[in-house]
């Protein structure tokens, strides 16, 4: 059907108003998307949506969804992380223990006016009786959570964990969602893993990918992932 060129300019120009909206509200950088894959990835956030919305996911994917973390299903890369959290957190739910997170914000949000920390305060509620800890390179000062406390520093630093470590308890669960890069993983868990509870968990996420442009900038060491296999 022939439109005239006015319509379709029009029609184009709502198209990109939409999927730019789309994109701001999920966090989909367009650039990696071509149109088709933008509306495969749209339809496939829809239908998680529905079930968000049905209540057919377990309560912590729903706080994910909640507080608008990637760990969950609902917001760029879309990890679902939440759905095993679930599984492997059950236990510790009502306990009173102590956790620490390495990594607040994706890079798309930590400079934005008023920072916030989605996956600490999914934390709060999915724990009502824990204390939580973060740990970021860059100033979340700004942030103010009930029983949360707020570190900065360098996780490819000795000095920088240690410092956390002497002011926080024995921790129950450690996160390591920073850099990705293999040396501070590395250096993360040689230096924290003495201080987990013996029935604790030490998570290190994203092991699929490192970035390769902190990688190269860092001494040279095996990937994480190979390391913990050996």
């Amino acid at each position: 059907m022939w439109l005239p060129r006015s319509v379709r300019q029009s029609l184009s120009s709502r198209y990109d108003s939409v999927r730019q909206s789309l994109a701001n509200r999920y966090d989909i950088p367009l650039y990696k998307k071509t149109q088709v894959e933008f509306l495969r990835t749209c339809c496939g956030i829809a239908s998680r949506e529905i079930k968000i919305l049905s209540g057919l996911y377990d309560p912590l994917t729903l706080l994910a969804a909640k507080y608008k973390s990637d760990k969950g299903v609902t917001i760029y890369p879309f990890h679902g992380y939440t759905v095993h959290y679930a599984k492997l957190f059950k236990k510790f739910k009502d306990e009173p223990i102590n956790i620490l997170e390495i990594g607040l914000a994706k890079p798309t949000q930590r400079h934005a006016l008023g920072m916030v920390c989605p996956s600490l305060s999914m934390w709060l509620d999915y724990f009502p009786n824990a204390n939580v800890y973060g740990f970021d390179i860059d100033d979340f000062s700004t942030v103010e959570l009930p029983r949360v406390k707020i570190f900065r520093g360098d996780q490819g630093s000795v000095e920088d964990l240690l410092t956390v470590v002497a002011q926080c308890p024995r921790f129950d669960i450690i996160i390591d969602d920073g850099s990705h890069a293999s040396y501070h993983q590395q250096v993360s868990l040689k230096t924290l893993f003495p201080f987990l509870a013996p029935d604790g968990l030490y998570i290190i996420e994203d092991l699929q990918w490192q970035p390769p442009e902190i990688e190269a900038s860092l001494p040279s060491v095996g990937k994480t992932r190979e390391l913990l296999k050996n």
